[in-house]
C-alpha cells in the first residue's frame, strides 16, 4: 500500500509498505541535477554528491562507512540530469540507523578544504576513466553536440577544468541554494509502517522552510549534426539518436514499445540483424533519455572500421521499416509482454520500488498503479508505433556521434541532414 503525507513546510514523504520481505530502502531525492548548472559550475551537483559522505558535525567518513557497514546496509547515492538521490537499503530493524545517518549527511556535511581537495582528485579521476571507456565516453559525447548550448548538454561528472576550479563557497552556496531550500521528497519502500516512519522524518525535516521547485521554462532544441572524434582505439562506436519524448508525454508507453522493438533486448530487430545473423558487433542496443520536457531515442553499437557503413545500413534501414510496415501481432505482442515482464521483475526489489517513488511524484505528482502501466501498454496500437516511428526518424532530425579510427570520409553521407 502507498501512502503519502505533506508536512507543513510541504515536503512530500511517501511510503510503499511490502510485507514479507526483511528489508527498507529510504532516500531523500532532490531535484537537482547538471541541468541546473551554470557553465561555470559544470559538474557541482556530482561533486556536492561526493562531499556529503565526506564528514558531518558528528560524523567522520571512516564513522560513516563504519556505521553503514556494521548494520550490513547499503548507503550511496547518484545524480542525474534532473535530480540527485542519497538513499539507503537495510534490514527492517535497522532502518532508525538508515535514517539518522541520511539526514546527517543531508542537512550536517561539513564540505571541509581538507576533504574537497582529496575528493576533487578522486572526481579527475573518474572523469578520466569515462574517457578510457569508449562505450560510456561516446554518450557524454553525443549529448554535448546534440543538446548543444543547453545544460542537458553538460556531462554530470563535469569537466576537468570547471572541477579544478570550483572551492568550498561554491558548493556550500549551491548545496544550499538548489538541495536545502528547494523542498525535498522523502521515500522507502519495504516492511515499514507509514505512521512509524513519519515520526523521525518529521523531527529531522520538519523546521526547514524549503520552496517547492521551479523549473527554469527553457525546454532544449536539438541539433541533429555529425560529430567524429578520432582516437586511436580498437573499435568505431557509433551512436545515432534523434529527438524522443518527454517522460511525460502521453505516447511514452508507444516509444517505449518502439525502442523495445528496434533495440530493448537480444530478440530485438537491431540485436537480431547485426550480431545474431552478422556478427558484425559484440554490443548493439536502443535506449531511451527522457526528461519533464524533452527525451532522445539513442541506439549504440561497437563495430570495426571495415563494418561501420554497413551496421548503419541496417540500423537507417530498420528505422525506417519501423515506420513504413505496421508491425505484426507477434511482435507487438512479444514487445509488450517484455515490458510487463520487467515491470513486474523490478517490484521484487525494495530499491527499484523505492525509486519508482520518487520519479512518479517528480514527474506526475502522483503514484502511478503498476494497473495504470500495463493498461497503458496493452492499448499501444501497430498503427500509433508507425506513427511515432514516422514523426522521430525523418533523416532531418537524426543525430551522429561516432568515436575511434575513422574520420567524418568514412561516414555514408546523407545519414545526418541537419
Amino acid at each position: 500500500m502507498v501512502e503519502k503525507t505533506t508536512l507543513e513546510n510541504g515536503i512530500q514523504v511517501i511510503t510503499e509498505e511490502i510485507p514479507g520481505v526483511h528489508s527498507v530502502s529510504v532516500g531523500v531525492w532532490v531535484q537537482a541535477g547538471s541541468r541546473d548548472e551554470h557553465p561555470e559550475e559544470i559538474g557541482i551537483s556530482h561533486f556536492i554528491e561526493h562531499m556529503l559522505f565526506k564528514g558531518t558535525k558528528r560524523r567522520s567518513p571512516q564513522q560513516i562507512a563504519k556505521e553503514i557497514d556494521a548494520v550490513g546496509g547499503v548507503l550511496n547515492a547518484f545524480t542525474s540530469k534532473e535530480f540527485s538521490s542519497f538513499y539507503a537499503k537495510v534490514l527492517t530493524e535497522h532502518l532508525p540507523v538508515a535514517l539518522d545517518l541520511l539526514f546527517d549527511l543531508f542537512l550536517n556535511s561539513r564540505f571541509s578544504v581538507e576533504e574537497l581537495e582529496k575528493e576533487r582528485q578522486v572526481i579527475v579521476q573518474e572523469i578520466n576513466m569515462i574517457e578510457d571507456t569508449p562505450d560510456e565516453y561516446i554518450h557524454d559525447l553525443f549529448s554535448e553536440a546534440f543538446w548543444a548550448g543547453h545544460p542537458l548538454s553538460y556531462p554530470i561528472l563535469g569537466r576537468l577544468d570547471t572541477i579544478g576550479r570550483m572551492n568550498r563557497r561554491q558548493l556550500k552556496d549551491f548545496f544550499v541554494q538548489h538541495y536545502l531550500s528547494v523542498q525535498p521528497i522523502v521515500v522507502a519502500a519495504g516492511n515499514l509502517k507509514h505512521e512509524n516512519f513519519l515520526r523521525p522524518v518529521e523531527k529531522a525535516l520538519g523546521k526547514i522552510n524549503p520552496r517547492p521547485k521551479k523549473r527554469k521554462k527553457w525546454p532544449p532544441r536539438p541539433h541533429p549534426n555529425l560529430l567524429v572524434k578520432n582516437k586511436k582505439l580498437e573499435q568505431v562506436h557509433l551512436l545515432l539518436g534523434t529527438q524522443g519524448l518527454a517522460a511525460v508525454h502521453t505516447q511514452r508507453y508507444a516509444v517505449s514499445i518502439l525502442n523495445t522493438i528496434l533495440g530493448g533486448g537480444m530478440s530485438s530487430r537491431l540485436f537480431q540483424e547485426i550480431r545474431e545473423k552478422r556478427g558484425l558487433a559484440y554490443s548493439v542496443y536502443s535506449f531511451l533519455s527522457s526528461f519533464v520536457d524533452s527525451g532522445m531515442l539513442g541506439v549504440y553499437v561497437g563495430t570495426g572500421e571495415k563494418t561501420l557503413k554497413r551496421v548503419l545500413q541496417i540500423i537507417l534501414r530498420e528505422m525506417h521499416k519501423l515506420a513504413e510496415v505496421y508491425l505484426k501481432p507477434q511482435e507487438l505482442r512479444a514487445a509488450k509482454e517484455q515490458l510487463k515482464g520487467n515491470l513486474l521483475l523490478s517490484l521484487e526489489s525494495t530499491d527499484s520500488r523505492m525509486g519508482r517513488l520518487a520519479k512518479n511524484e517528480i514527474y506526475f505528482q502522483r503514484f502511478i498503479k503498476t494497473e495504470e502501466i500495463i493498461e497503458g501498454i496493452e492499448k499501444v496500437s501497430a498503427a500509433e508505433v508507425c506513427q511515432l516511428a514516422q514523426q522521430i526518424f525523418r533523416p532531418q532530425f537524426l543525430s551522429l556521434t561516432a568515436l575511434g579510427p575513422v574520420t567524418e570520409k568514412e561516414i555514408p553521407k546523407g545519414i545526418v541532414q541537419g
